[in-house]
């Protein structure tokens, strides 16, 4: 099994010999971890040849040996300088000249048959999550210093090479979020939020847009968005805005319309392209995949919720089910996600108040795709015209949600009936329990009144009920 980062062994040899190989061996067996080593550095600090040499060979001698990849690092290790291995865990269980071995307790053991049968069956226990596995091939030096000291809170002067509370401090706060391992390397999920090339280590770490027109097969201009997760989220919704957006109206005088009518706001758009970022399945190697068009924009990611929920899920009420827990909680940490599973939520309010068409939300075996119309005809042309690269877009979404479904029948129960305003306040309402009368007043064009009077013909049926006072408390749909 995969240990966890507090449980990632390190061994501890004098000096770099052939049954180290051995070591590498069972560590990369037991989940990965380091080999320690003594190196000789005279007064100054600087590395000695013979040092120097024995730097070099090792990741090549592992790499021929078992076929890893490994890093070796001059650390400091109670106070003296020491050769560090950093060794990746095994995808599968690894031999040595034909021997497999497994370190624990301090010691590497030659697995017996009974032993080897578990470790060849250990893929079907849990496994260690792709976001928290090491990238051997970066350190934290090769981390965005601007991006880590926005994360950890220290000081933008900080000194990495000298200041080694400092930087310890930093490496602790990294390891706590997920950002980093027990052994000093950045995890997949710290290279796509601190690191200025993650597409380097992770394939298809990128947001790719193209524009393709009226109902064009290939795209008329395109462009590929990369550096920080941040950075492509902010990257490409500018591009959007700047670029794509007013094509999809050349004749508009202002890029906020589109051929009909109001195209979707900007708030919608971020908190779109965010959720496909963070709930991305980056082990697929695919970007995330922005398809412009004349009358309609969407987005596409490979990843999708579990595999029970639909698309009427999505827009009811729902648990935060990440793909990516660690990275959802970095970026949590950094004030850039607001909340527990209302992004979708927030993408429909934002399109309401700005009074235009909702998306079009559609789940498929292994993809998720929201469609953004720029009106209401457009409706009709996203469930006729194919996205490039993607499966046919959904068809509009024309059932009644649950709750009013709900709603209609809890009435009919008490020998009444909802009015249309009682059913679009009680959406909203089960959309964000935060809402206010005026806001919801504003939204749907009715007066405040008639929203209070639908607050209490709600609450009458016991549909919803008030949680904490008038002023700081919410609706919540029952």
């Amino acid at each position: 099994m995969v240990a966890s980062d507090r449980m990632l062994p390190i061994a501890r040899r004098s000096a770099w010999r052939d049954d180290c190989l051995e070591v590498v061996c069972g560590i990369a067996n037991a989940g990965g971890g380091r080999l320690i080593l003594n190196a000789d550095v005279d007064s100054r600090g600087s590395v000695k040849r013979r040092t120097n040499r024995i730097m070099k060979s090792i990741p090549p001698a592992v790499d021929q040996a078992l076929g890893l990849v490994c890093a070796v690092e001059l650390v400091l290790d109670g106070g003296r300088f020491c050769l560090e291995v950093v060794i990746p865990p095994a995808s599968e269980p690894l031999s040595y000249r034909g021997v497999f071995y497994f370190y624990q307790d301090g010691a590497n053991h030659v697995l017996d048959d009974e032993a080897l049968d578990r470790l060849l069956q250990r893929d079907l226990e849990p496994d260690i999550k792709w976001e928290l596995l090491p990238v051997v091939q970066a350190s934290m030096d090769d981390l965005n210093l601007g991006l880590v000291t926005r994360f950890t809170g220290a000081a933008r002067d900080t000194d990495l090479t000298t200041d080694l509370d400092e930087t310890a401090a930093i490496e602790e706060a990294l390891r706590h979020e997920g950002l980093m391992t027990g052994v000093g390397t950045p995890t997949n999920a710290g290279i796509l939020l601190l690191h200025d090339q993650p597409q380097r280590f992770i394939p298809g770490a990128t947001v790719r847009i193209g524009f393709f027109g009226a109902r064009g097969i290939t795209p008329i201009f395109e462009d590929e968005v990369r550096g920080s997760l941040i950075e492509q989220l902010h990257g490409t919704v500018e591009l959007l805005f700047e670029k794509y957006l007013p094509r999809m109206n050349p004749f508009a005088g202002s890029p906020a319309t589109g051929p009909h009518g109001a195209l979707p706001p900007r708030d919608a758009i971020h908190e779109a392209i965010l959720n496909a970022l963070a709930h991305k399945n980056y082990g697929s190697g695919t970007p995330v995949q922005v398809s412009v068009f004349s009358d309609r924009l969407c987005i596409d990611n490979v990843g999708r919720p579990p595999r029970t929920w639909d698309a009427g899920t999505l827009l009811g009420r729902h648990t935060s089910r990440p793909n990516n827990p660690s990275l959802v909680a970095a970026l949590r940490s950094l004030g850039i996600i607001d909340g527990w599973g209302n992004g979708i939520g927030a993408i429909r309010m934002h399109c309401m108040e700005a009074g235009v068409p909702e998306p079009l939300f559609s789940l498929r075996d292994d993809e998720t795709m929201v469609c953004f119309p720029t009106d209401n005809d457009s409706l009709l042309a996203a469930s006729m015209a194919p996205s490039p690269h993607l499966a046919p877009a959904p068809v509009p979404r024309t059932e009644l949600a649950a709750v009013q479904v709900a709603a209609r029948a809890a009435a009919m129960q008490h020998e009444t009936s909802l009015t249309f305003s009682d059913e679009r306040v009680l959406a909203l309402i089960d959309i964000d329990g935060r809402l206010t009368a005026p806001r919801i007043a504003r939204n749907l064009g009715v007066s405040e009144s008639t929203v209070r009077r639908s607050f209490r013909r709600l609450r009458e049926l016991g549909l919803i009920t008030r949680i904490g006072s008038d002023k700081s408390g919410f609706w919540q749909v029952n």
